[in-house]
């Protein structure tokens, strides 16, 4: 019986003394694994703070990203509506350009047509020359008439002698068939000079 007493409080010592370091016994398995576990939930919390701040920053610097692309965003929608306008604008000057280069080609191919027929109907062209006629005075008269069936297409004149620069028109024109020059002299001067009318004809 007294053995059993024995055991029962050196038992009980030793129990007092696993939970209660202080007592000399040895440390607590369960209290020291507390410890650890604590050590390293801190240890962790502190990355984690440090991988969060590093996450912020990273977050920081994509919105500031974002921001860069919606603006280059918004610039690459502005040129590419001017390139558009402008464009438009090319097309509309191309399209003017071949309107005006198809009235141009029209215009010549009339013109063309319009001298095909006048060379139909004029045939070749001959020029007559007057007998020519003078005065020492005052006027000078001359005409000359297309032949045949001949018609006037234009006329002139000329003038001759030592008073020929002192002579000027008075009527120079196509007068039925023929072209009649009529000029007089300067008054004052003095000279003879003759004047001669000139005709274009066409069959």
């Amino acid at each position: 019986m007294k053995r059993r007493y024995i055991v029962l409080s050196l038992s009980l010592v030793l129990a007092l003394a696993l939970a209660v370091p202080a007592l000399g016994g040895p440390s607590n398995p369960i209290a020291s694994t507390s410890a650890s576990v604590k050590q390293i939930a801190v240890k962790a919390l502190k990355k984690a703070k440090v991988a969060q701040k590093t996450a912020n920053t990273a977050l920081g610097v994509a919105n500031s990203a974002q921001g860069a692309a919606n603006d280059a965003k918004g610039d690459v929608n502005k040129v590419q509506k001017e390139v558009k306008t402008a464009q438009t604008t090319a097309d509309a000057a191309k399209g003017a350009a071949a309107t005006a280069q198809s009235a141009a080609d029209a215009a010549k191919a009339a013109a063309d047509a319009a001298q095909a027929t006048a060379n139909t109907k004029l045939g070749e062209t001959f020029t007559e020359f007057g007998d020519g006629s003078g005065n020492s005075t005052t006027s000078g008269l001359d005409f000359v008439e297309c032949p045949g069936d001949s018609e006037v297409t234009g006329g002139g004149y000329t003038t001759g002698g030592t008073g020929a620069n002192q002579a000027v028109p008075v009527f120079t024109a196509a007068y039925g068939d023929a072209w009649l020059a009529s000029l007089e002299r300067i008054p004052g001067q003095a000279g003879t000079w003759s004047v001669q009318a000139i005709v274009t004809c066409a069959q």
